[in-house]
């Protein structure tokens, strides 16, 4: 597959968060957003998964601390991250200016908004004993923030959003263990050609580089490949098993990496297993942070998830762009299977 050696240049260059994609050295933190509409706090939580405490953020509805709100229970959402990246970079980098105002717009309902920290080259990858990393999100954080915060446990009401490595991640555990989530809502996922061996070797040689080696080892375990990777798990899938699941991603026409061929064929494949989702290829968008995704992209799957969390939602169905949900229901997917494309 000729897009596979961008595919993994993309993560190593993870500035893919940086809003206009550039080179990683000498990128500035940001600023953090004032918020309106929310709060947001950190703290940290005892992982087994990975042997010592790991850091998150949290935005909660702005009343949240009221002794009015003291019973309320809020929908959940968990965002993970991309490479090289952490639970900041969403509240840095813009994320948080736009979940808050889609929030004050009537998008999203309030709720818990958490920002995982799955380290930086992890993959989010069970990879050995201290390395736990998808048990990191799917045990611990899980169990964390229900134990934390008061957040409602239907399935309907719990969402798994991500961008890049991390959106690559929630797909993984979602598909994975169906009864966990209701909705995924993903960005530019790093999504793998589904054999290794399509990698030249200089790109292997490189990987090391990219702690790609403590992951998928070297030689890289094409089992491990294969079952992490969203394109060998998708070949699996069947629509009962997913109990109605809502599925969101989208990848640019001008994305770096090149990862938008390989998000189409993710797409071409649950098409034919016949996976209810939907897929936006966004015309003159980039990777992740990068052209179209900030203004455009991240409203419209907050808008996908506050659909489901408000019970507006059609599996399948095509998101509205981002507009407050007065507005009327979402398009009708193409398609008798509920996949759908678009052009941004």
């Amino acid at each position: 597959m000729r897009h596979a050696p961008a595919i993994l240049i993309a993560l190593a260059a993870a500035a893919c968060l940086a809003p206009t994609c550039s080179a990683q050295g000498g990128r500035s933190r940001g600023e953090a957003p004032k918020l309106e509409h929310l709060i947001h706090e950190e703290a940290e939580f005892d992982s087994a998964a990975v042997g010592h405490a790991m850091p998150y953020g949290v935005y909660l509805p702005l009343d949240y601390h009221d002794e009015s709100a003291k019973d309320k229970k809020y929908p959940l959402v968990i965002w993970l991250h991309g490479m090289w990246e952490d639970h900041d970079r969403f509240h840095m980098r813009g994320g948080g200016r736009i979940l808050d105002k889609a929030v004050g717009d009537g998008l999203v309902p309030p709720c818990v908004f958490v920002l995982a920290n799955g380290g930086r080259t992890s993959m989010y990858i069970n990879a050995g004993e201290g390395k736990e990393y998808q048990d990191l999100i799917q045990h611990d954080l899980l169990d964390h923030v229900q134990k934390t915060y008061r957040v409602r446990d239907e399935r309907d009401q719990r969402a798994l959003m991500g961008i890049s490595m991390g959106g690559m991640a929630a797909m993984r555990i979602a598909w994975q263990h169906p009864d966990l989530f209701g909705t995924v809502a993903v960005h530019s996922s790093a999504v793998f050609p589904p054999d290794p061996k399509q990698l030249p070797p200089r790109l292997l040689q490189l990987s090391s580089r990219f702690g790609l080696d403590d992951v998928f080892g070297n030689p890289i375990d094409e089992d491990l490949w294969r079952a992490t990777n969203p394109l060998g798990i998708a070949a699996g899938l069947k629509p009962a098993d997913l109990h109605g699941m809502r599925f969101y991603f989208d990848a640019g026409t001008d994305d770096r990496w090149n990862m938008g061929p390989t998000n189409e064929a993710l797409h071409e494949l649950l098409e034919k297993r016949k996976i209810p989702h939907t897929f936006e290829l966004v015309k003159g968008g980039g990777h992740a942070w990068g052209s179209g995704f900030k203004d455009e992209c991240l409203e419209t799957s907050l808008k996908f998830v506050g659909d489901m969390f408000r019970g507006d939602a059609v599996v399948g169905s095509v998101p509205a762009k981002a507009t407050a949900p007065a507005g009327g229901d979402a398009a009708p997917a193409a398609g008798s299977n509920g996949g759908s494309k678009r052009d941004g």
